[in-house]
């Protein structure tokens, strides 16, 4: 109660000077910060509209005990709009006074005499902010107010060097930064709190434009909303650049580089790590040098579109992908080289080609010959061979039976038996097909189809031996059926 009433008494003392705001801010700065945070919150807007220096360093001293931001700032905010405002009338003032010169003693006491009409100032008056118990003191005398640019500014880009990560204090700090003239303090901002491109295009590829808006990186930070209000403001576009490179959004900022700065948009093309964006990217810059304006007429134009060839190299683009941009009767002279250069990669190209055709006629030649060396293979076979799988002699047996390049014979029913589990469902069924039409035309004549139906069943069955293939591979986890057939294969193996 104490500290209430020193603060009220300082403040009443002088009100059109800072002197009592002097004392007040001596007494809150020595009072525990138990006791005084309340008041603080209760009196930011009368410190500030008369000591806003002072205020602000007293604010930012006390963040670290636990003075919140996040409450201070619709003191900052009316601060801000009493700025405004008070600006807005002293321009309609000027004017006033420059069209009507015999209106100056009605003018000049303009700023001296009261607040402004918009606001609704009463001695003592108080206006609260939501629930949260922040009050706004508005003083009577205009004169009492200190209208300081950099203060807001000053506070809350302390409060965030100090670890503050309150979205609602990144935004307000934007939204003063887009009304200064000057660019660089925003874009300085926004190089420091807006990630990287490598880092933004990897995270949008897989989180789309809202990829940052509530995870900033560690950052508070809204890009979202930082980009629409840059992009309103019509002005500090390198700023807006540099959100659409935060958000991966490389095509975006590149056209609006293009009407801004070109050159800057030949660099963010030049760092794109994919080839087809590059590409994409420089076609734009292209298409954009060969539609603008000049007064030089085609001649300039071409001079535009063979610069940003020299400039993007002749890995992304050539003169071809160029010339639907230039004017249908351009002269070559300024492009001849280029179009040498273009010839002269076609006829090395097409070289690489005709090696590469050389190449495969000597492949296929090669297959050939060994296709018909195989179609004359002979294999020696001992009267005495028995199937790897059932241990009989082959040549008694009865029965077809294949002989493997790996020197194992097997029947042709135990090799059905063993390879039909690992073909697939449609190679079953043709197998089958095929049985059955063999057996129909067995009738004791030649039939030419038989052969080729004989040939494609070869093929499914007996395309590599069954032992030393790929089917021995699959068929390393299969379990043996029981002690027998493992002895008895064991047999079969050693007779082999």
């Amino acid at each position: 109660g104490d500290i209430t009433t020193a603060v009220n008494a300082a403040l009443r003392v002088a009100p059109d000077t800072q002197d009592g705001v002097v004392e007040a801010l001596r007494i809150l700065n020595e009072a525990p910060f138990e006791l005084a945070e309340s008041l603080y919150y209760k009196y930011a807007s009368t410190l500030l509209a008369r000591a806003p220096v002072l205020a602000g360093k007293s604010f930012l001293s006390r963040y670290t005990h636990g003075l919140s931001p996040a409450r201070l700032l619709p003191s900052f905010m009316f601060y801000e709009r009493l700025r405004r405002d008070r600006k807005r009338a002293n321009q309609v003032a000027a004017a006033a006074k420059g069209k009507n010169p015999f209106a100056l003693n009605a003018t000049e006491g303009v700023e001296e005499s009261k607040t402004l009409e918009s606001v609704d100032v009463t001695t003592g008056s108080r206006d609260t902010f939501g629930g949260g118990g922040v009050e706004v003191q508005i003083m009577a005398q205009a004169g009492s107010f200190v209208d300081d640019p950099s203060v807001s500014i000053k506070y809350f880009e302390g409060v965030i060097k100090l670890g503050c990560r309150s979205s609602a204090i990144y935004s307000f700090l934007v939204s003063l930064y887009v009304e200064s003239a000057d660019e660089e303090p925003l874009y300085k901002f926004l190089s420091a709190h807006v990630p990287s491109a490598s880092v933004a295009s990897e995270v949008s590829r897989k989180a789309g434009l809202g990829a940052f808006a509530g995870e900033e990186i560690s950052s508070g930070l809204d890009m979202s909303y930082a980009l629409r209000t840059v992009l309103a403001s019509g002005r500090h576009f390198r700023s807006a650049i540099k959100l659409y490179m935060g958000f991966g959004m490389r095509q975006q900022a590149v056209e609006l580089a293009l009407k801004v700065d070109p050159s800057l948009a030949r660099e963010l093309a030049q760092d794109s790590v994919e080839l087809e964006e590059r590409k994409r990217l420089w076609l734009m810059i292209a298409r954009s040098a060969a539609s603008e304006i000049v007064h030089g007429g085609d001649v300039d134009v071409v001079s535009k579109v063979v610069s940003v060839l020299k400039d993007c190299g002749p890995d992304v683009l050539s003169i071809e992908d160029v010339l639907p941009f230039l004017p249908d009767f351009a002269q070559i002279d300024q492009i001849k080289d280029e179009i040498c250069e273009a010839l002269t990669s076609y006829s090395s190209k097409i070289e690489g080609f005709l090696k590469e055709m050389n190449e495969c006629d000597h492949t296929c030649d090669a297959l050939r010959g060994e296709i018909s060396r195989l179609r004359t293979h002979r294999m020696e076979l001992r009267s005495d061979a028995k199937c790897a799988f059932t241990n009989k002699t082959v040549l008694s047996a009865g029965e077809p039976f294949y002989v493997f390049p790996s020197g194992y014979v097997v029947l042709e029913s135990a090799l059905k038996q063993e390879v039909m589990p690992y073909l697939n469902e449609k190679q079953r069924a043709r197998v089958k097909e095929i049985e059955r039409d063999l057996q129909s035309k067995t009738n004791g004549f030649l039939d030419p189809s038989a052969d080729s139906l004989q040939a494609e069943l070869d093929g499914l069955i007996a395309a590599e031996c069954p032992l030393t293939g790929s089917i021995m591979v699959d068929s390393i986890d299969r379990p043996f059926d029981d002690g027998d057939e493992v002895e008895g294969t064991g047999e079969n193996m050693a007779s082999v």
